[in-house]
């Protein structure tokens, strides 16, 4: 069952004859024959009689008729209003970790902006666990977090991978070598390791990754939720830092051989589709955008997702 086979219900109750509905919908009467039993197959009760060439509704499709046509309406709607994108007015409460928001957020901003000048976007910064409890409070409209969610009750399009490297200062009076410097294991066990917030995917990742290593000591980790704060911290030689390959190309910062490697960072723009308004998938959408572009523009270490998530507007509106 469709929404085509709907249609072809309310259009038998407008007009009652099956030319007059094969030439408005731009089918054949054997089409309109099989729409209407799948409807009937899957209500089990005969929706219309024959009478001729004439058509009608019989008492269990007219008792149907209203709740097609309520259907109908709300998805017209839904369709009229992705195709006048300018007259939606409105707030969307945007969360973003702080690697979106130290690279790409402000490119999405500005051309959602262009876009649709009548959205009003609030950003909020946090942790992807944060983000993720917010958006579940309905505190946050949309989410760009840490991917995949793990949640099936979210909405969830993908939009880019980010390679993550261990970087530190150069050697004094060293300009940052473009080969990674090997550190040694008591320079390791001795060294502040400085990474993403405590208790996040990449936080894990490090710690176990570390606890492989054969050291005479175990180093010091703590977790920022500064990316910038971090990266000014290793560029004054405070510590060893986690950072994507993106944001090191302008530092002066030195990659680091710890001898151990750290998996990628997925992205996604998640949100809960009960009651959403079509905004929040077309917003969802111009975000994988500009992170592809984002990607194409820097490609150090920065990766189009293969197959992104679809995910289709809803009905309600957004005003």
């Amino acid at each position: 069952m469709n929404l085509d086979a709907l249609r072809t219900l309310v259009n038998i109750s407008l007009y009652g004859n099956y030319r007059r509905v094969a030439d408005i919908m731009h089918i054949s009467q054997p089409a309109i024959t099989k729409r209407i039993r799948v409807l009937e197959e899957h209500f089990g009760h005969k929706l219309v009689e024959r009478c001729g060439a004439s058509m009608r509704l019989t008492p269990a499709g007219q008792a149907l008729l209203p709740y097609f046509q309520r259907i109908l309406a709300t998805f017209d709607e839904a369709s009229r209003r992705l195709s006048e994108p300018g007259k939606w007015k409105g707030t969307i409460r945007l969360g973003a970790v702080d690697t979106i928001i130290s690279t790409w957020l402000t490119d999405f901003l500005d051309l959602h902006q262009q876009r649709y000048p009548n959205i009003k976007i609030e950003v909020v910064s946090a942790p992807t666990l944060d983000l993720l409890d917010e958006l579940r409070q309905g505190n946050v409209d949309i989410g760009m977090v840490l991917g995949p969610s793990y949640d099936r009750a979210l909405a969830e399009v993908s939009l880019c991978i980010m390679d993550v490297a261990f970087y530190g200062a150069p050697e004094p009076g060293q300009p940052p070598s473009a080969q990674p410097r090997k550190m040694a294991p008591e320079a390791l066990s001795e060294a502040n390791i400085i990474t993403f917030p405590r208790g996040s995917r990449p936080y894990v990742d490090v710690v176990q990754r570390l606890a492989q290593l054969q050291l005479p000591a175990t180093p010091s980790v703590s977790g920022c939720t500064s990316l910038f704060t971090m990266r000014s911290m290793a560029e004054r030689g405070l510590g060893v830092i986690t950072l994507p390959r993106s944001m090191a190309t302008e530092a002066r910062l030195q990659e680091l051989d710890l001898g151990l490697d750290l998996p990628s960072m997925g992205f996604a723009a998640v949100y809960d589709p009960a009651g959403a308004p079509p905004m929040y998938a077309v917003t969802c959408a111009l975000a994988a955008d500009v992170a592809s572009a984002y990607a194409r523009r820097v490609g150090n270490g920065v990766h189009v997702p293969p197959g992104p998530t679809a995910v289709p507007p809803r009905a309600e509106s957004f005003e």
